[in-house]
């Protein structure tokens, strides 16, 4: 069935963009609009854009645009359904699905990710309700929850579950409820071996079910219960479409608001670390899921604050794990602290010792910025030996160059010079080597990335006969640019302000349409906006923004966000140097309509005559009549050239 247009309509109008997308990232306003560092790529400056008043965001790092439904969809990976389902979920409105078979292309398009959602969302209940029903569920698994401290309401909060000690209990009730092995196996909860023999993927372990930022479960992970050294204690379901293990951080689903709310952000190894520290109350909480940190995952913590404490095992491998994570958090421009426990204790086993108060005082006495926990455990191998401490100062130095900040690194250059009993002269020198050696290298592997393009791009005979054939000077191409923003000027008033009044006989569409009836637009998807326009005007029907934003043609979407959205002011430069006027926003709109029509015939007569020119310089003397025509052309153009540029209050020569 497919959801009713009426449902989709209800979303759209309670739908506001900036608190959808406040819940997955943090939005500073600037100006009308608000901005932040792009959540789709690694960036230090915003470049992510939302207008309130338009609805829409716009990420010019990947050109990535759209509604708030778009941006659910692309931050976490959901299909159009699995969007409007979490939009109606947060604005408390039940979806009413209209009783029609999909066709084939919506069925391919809605079952792709909807079906592996379904069926982890499946296996998520049915592991809970064992943990809370079942008899070995409850004596077995929720005794174990239990006994780690675990209260119901935690237990619930995190979907927690039971894998029963069988080959195919999930397997069996699975097919009595209609799912599929093929389908099964791809979400990872069976597995098929090479007899070809079906069993399920958990047996006899505590379930720990891994969501997106959304809520939706994407991943299973379980843990064994017994001793046997020859099974892994940690298991996680099998990589697939929805879940990639180095781009998850284990409840950050739970902790987001509660990050956002602290601004900061613990960050520990594993699930019970996780689960004990929330069960006191510390819920600002997640973890890197028993794997290494990475790039992604840090990336992930940006998006909700800029302050970190990294909370590892006291022993040396729990060390090793904070001196590699502190690199790649610096990376990504956090602040970082460190605390490590007392060796034999893990962030789990300490709170529940000492209890959420003691914890927390720990926490604020013994957490380290990173450079002093740095330097404390590297100097410890050193003694007196000045080999090892000039590579200790080099490690140190290198840790510090990551950090974008000039005055927060001009103050570790000071600590680091105290710590280490080394004159900040030399600190600065140091910092000043490894930087212009990091900066070569990336200048190298860049030159060695451009060579490899270079020779597999190379142009051939062909092609540079038909560029040099068909070239154009500069000014050419500025003038194909400007042309192409005066159509896209008029395609903006026409989505802000179509149906306001231009005279008393119109309003600004039918005025437009009128005006635009012989007039040829150059950018191809202005001029499919247009024949989409004049197509539904032809059906008395006015398309709007959300009806392109979302229309099947993906082109659409990117080119109308970057259109409608302010990132910047207009620069005086567009005058100065183009002589063109670009019109306030939200100046008088019958001004503006005249304006930006004037400006349109103006580029489109400026480019005709440059391109009669170019013409006549190839016309020999024996073209007299074409020559002659042209000419009468090029005066007739220079005549309405005037006419346009007195109404944008420009000077032309003769």
């Amino acid at each position: 069935m497919r959801i009713s247009s009426q449902s989709i309509q209800q979303i759209n109008q309670a739908i506001d963009i900036v608190e959808v997308i406040s819940d997955f990232i943090t939005l500073k306003k600037r100006g009308a609009n608000y901005a932040a560092l792009s959540p789709f790529t690694n960036e230090k400056s915003p470049s992510f854009y939302v207008s309130p008043s338009k609805q829409i965001f716009k990420c010019f790092s990947t050109t990535i645009g759209g509604d708030a439904i778009k941006f659910v969809m692309e931050i976490d990976k959901l299909s159009y359904v699995e969007a409007l389902k979490y939009l109606a979920k947060k604005y408390n409105i039940e979806i009413v699905y209209d009783k029609v078979e999909l066709n084939d292309q919506e069925k391919e398009l809605q079952s792709e990710k909807d079906s592996l959602f379904i069926v982890l969302e499946y296996a998520t209940n049915y592991y809970k309700n064992i943990l809370s029903s079942h008899p070995d569920g409850i004596a077995i698994g929720k005794t174990y929850f239990t006994e780690r401290g675990l209260s119901d309401k935690t237990i619930a909060d995190f979907e927690l579950g039971f894998a029963l000690d069988g080959w195919d209990n999930l397997l069996i009730d699975a097919e009595k409820n209609q799912f599929n092995k093929e389908l099964l196996q791809k979400a990872g909860v069976i597995k098929v071996n090479e007899n070809n023999k079906t069993f399920d993927f958990f047996r006899n372990r505590v379930i720990f079910p891994i969501h997106n930022s959304t809520g939706k479960p994407i991943a299973l992970a379980g843990r064994i219960l017994g001793n046997d050294k020859g099974t892994a204690k940690y298991i996680n379901s099998p990589e697939t479409e929805l879940y990639h293990k180095k781009d998850v951080l284990y409840g950050l689903y739970q902790a987001k608001q509660s990050i956002r709310n602290s601004e900061n952000c613990l960050l520990v190894e594993g699930y019970m670390d996780v689960l004990s520290l929330y069960q006191a109350g510390i819920t600002n909480v997640v973890a890197s899921s028993g794997t290494s940190l990475t790039d992604a995952q840090t990336k992930l913590i940006s998006r909700y604050t800029k302050s970190v404490v990294v909370l590892y095992d006291g022993d040396k491998a729990g060390i090793n794990a904070a001196m590699r994570s502190t690199d790649l958090l610096l990376d990504s421009g956090l602040n970082i602290k460190v605390l490590v426990f007392p060796d034999g204790e893990d962030p789990d086993s300490y709170v529940n010792k000492v209890g959420a108060t003691k914890f927390n005082e720990y926490l604020k006495n013994n957490a380290k910025d990173f450079i002093t926990f740095k330097t404390e455990i590297l100097l410890k191998d050193c003694e007196n030996d000045p080999v090892k401490k000039s590579k200790v100062v080099r490690e140190i130095v290198i840790s510090i160059s990551k950090i974008k900040d000039s005055v927060q690194k001009n103050v570790y250059f000071k600590l680091c010079s105290q710590l280490l009993n080394i004159e900040e002269q030399v600190i600065i020198f140091e910092h000043n080597n490894v930087t212009v050696e990091i900066e070569k290298k990336k200048l190298q592997d860049k030159l060695k990335i451009e060579n490899k393009e270079n020779i597999e791009q190379q142009p051939t005979q062909e092609q540079i006969d038909e560029n040099e054939k068909y070239s154009l000077n500069l000014s050419e191409i500025s003038i194909t640019d400007i042309n192409s923003i005066s159509e896209q000027e008029i395609i903006r008033i026409l989505l802000e302000y179509a149906e306001d009044q231009m005279d008393e006989d119109n309003n600004i569409h039918q005025f437009l349409f009128t005006y635009l009836e012989n007039i040829v637009f150059e950018d191809v998807i202005c001029a499919k906006i247009i024949a989409i326009f004049k197509a539904e005007l032809a059906e008395n029907k006015l398309p709007t923004l959300n009806y392109f934003l979302n229309h099947s043609d993906k082109l659409f979407e990117s080119k109308l966000t970057e259109i409608l959205t302010d990132k910047h002011e207009i620069s005086d430069v567009w005058f100065d140097k183009y002589q063109i006027f670009v019109p306030a926003k939200d100046a008088d709109k019958v001004g503006l309509v005249n304006k930006s029509l004037a400006r349109l015939n103006f580029e489109k007569l400026r480019k005709r005559l440059k391109d009669n020119n170019l013409k006549l310089r190839k016309f020999d003397s024996e073209a007299i009549d074409e020559t002659e025509n042209l000419l009468q052309e090029n005066m007739v153009i220079k005549q309405y050239q005037q006419i346009y540029a007195k109404e944008l209050g420009i000077v032309i020569g003769g």
